[in-house]
């Protein structure tokens, strides 16, 4: 156990499934949200785990993060994953009060966890995708709005274009893609450009990075 943990900051998130409540299916949504979460440990690089990711209701999960950039990547790997049910965020930044527990993402509180949980309020009522809380005001107030602008596009992918998206950030390139699905190239291309996927994947990486570089900058008390 690290001693100095209650001193370290660290970036919690918690996700959720947007209007779980009123699924036909909650049952299978919900086995299906598990799967998802359970998969999250083997795609966020292992260095960034404080503590994994934890399912801590049916439809709720949350994990401790050392790094802010990991806490996005997660969201969009959960996000391309569980097309088209749709889930929310809140990312906080922080200190904990408790002592770190490694092996699941609960039994701590402090304000990484209090500001994820305002965060990931905001987003409930803004109908938002992902919030963020505990970096500056003006950062928040940017990196919230750019996430609604990603959000918007990520919203209007087909089910086709979903799953190209998927595949290419699987596979690593638009002719594997069109192996995969068995269609040519140009019908790849043409969807992920419609779809505007090389755009969103800019932005959600280049906010993963201000969020990151945020942390050495200013931070609510």
């Amino acid at each position: 156990m690290n001693n100095n943990s209650t001193h370290a900051r660290y970036v919690a998130l918690i996700g959720d499934i947007r209007g779980s409540r009123d699924a036909d299916d909650r049952q299978e949504v919900q086995t299906e949200f598990k799967r998802v979460v359970d998969a999250l440990d083997d795609q966020v690089a292992s260095s960034a785990i404080a503590s994994p990711f934890t399912v801590t209701t049916g439809d709720e999960f949350q994990a401790l993060l050392t790094d802010a950039g990991a806490a996005v990547d997660a969201a969009v790997a959960a996000s391309d994953r569980f097309h088209p049910a749709r889930l929310r965020f809140g990312i906080g930044r922080g200190g904990l009060d408790t002592e770190l527990n490694p092996d699941r993402a609960i039994g701590m509180d402090g304000p990484c966890f209090h500001r994820a949980r305002d965060a990931i309020d905001a987003a409930r009522e803004d109908g938002a995708w992902l919030r963020v809380a505990g970096w500056s005001g003006d950062l928040e107030a940017h990196v919230n709005a750019m996430f609604d602008l990603v959000q918007g596009v990520r919203e209007d992918w087909t089910d086709r274009q979903a799953e190209f998206a998927l595949a290419l950030a699987e596979a690593g390139t638009q002719k594997r893609v069109a192996e995969r699905y068995d269609v040519s190239k140009s019908t790849v291309s043409e969807s992920l450009s419609a779809a505007h996927v090389k755009a969103v994947r800019a932005a959600e990486q280049t906010l993963a990075t201000v969020l990151e570089q945020g942390l050495t900058g200013d931070e609510r008390p």
